[in-house]
């Protein structure tokens, strides 16, 4: 899978590739190699172009989002790469909206300075409200059970406890009583304040780094 901006075109790799993603150049720095497989943990897509569009670095969830945007209308590719172009040429902070599929994902796209001239690093915002990856580990903190879990999971896409209750198979009043166990355990004073919460945690993905004997 390759994605094309501007005059370049880089390959990604695969999403277990070692070491992830592609870089103009070595890390300057011990620590590069350690962040970049961090930055591949973060479910928000980061990315850094130059000023033509060439990718210097994407992480893991920003590479499907590039792939789309690669595939994507004449108009929005132009939208894009002029964006791109202004933060790198001007110094300037930029916001795009993207209707990259069912939900319209948002990049904000800040100049840094890179090797050779400045550079735009792109931070794609998300897609879901909480993942399931910090989800998981939240359940896991509070020791939730399999039911609450998924009660919880339900209730982070949107759903009300009927559509929770009908689409689990059970009664309303069960489905209440363990949003009940679960504001119990966690501490929270309202469903509210539980989910205000949800939508702060780190954004996770699956992906874990690989340690190299060193």
């Amino acid at each position: 899978m390759s994605a094309t901006f501007g005059e370049r075109q880089l390959p990604f790799p695969s999403a277990d590739a070692t070491p992830p993603g592609r870089r103009a150049s070595p890390p300057a720095w011990p620590a590069g190699d350690a962040v970049l497989q961090g930055l591949d943990t973060l479910a928000h897509g980061i990315a850094l172009f130059d000023g033509s569009g060439g990718v210097r670095h994407a992480n893991v969830a920003a590479r499907p989002l590039l792939a789309r945007l690669d595939t994507g209308a004449p108009e929005l590719r132009q939208r894009w790469l002029q964006a791109l172009q202004r933060v790198v040429e001007q110094g300037r902070r930029e916001m795009l909206d993207l209707p990259l599929g069912e939900i319209r994902t948002y990049a904000v796209m800040v100049p840094v300075p890179g090797q050779g001239g400045r550079l735009s690093f792109v931070t794609f915002g998300r897609e879901q409200l909480c993942g399931p990856v910090e989800l998981q580990l939240f359940a896991m903190r509070f020791g939730l059970t399999p039911a609450e879990t998924t009660v919880l999971r339900h209730l982070v896409r949107g759903l009300r406890a009927a559509d929770i209750a009908r689409q689990q198979g059970v009664s309303v009043t069960t489905v209440l009583t363990q949003l009940s166990a679960i504001r119990g355990k966690t501490l929270f004073r309202s469903v509210r304040e539980l989910l205000d919460t949800l939508s702060r945690m780190p954004p996770l993905t699956s992906v874990v780094p690989v340690s190299e004997p060193g």
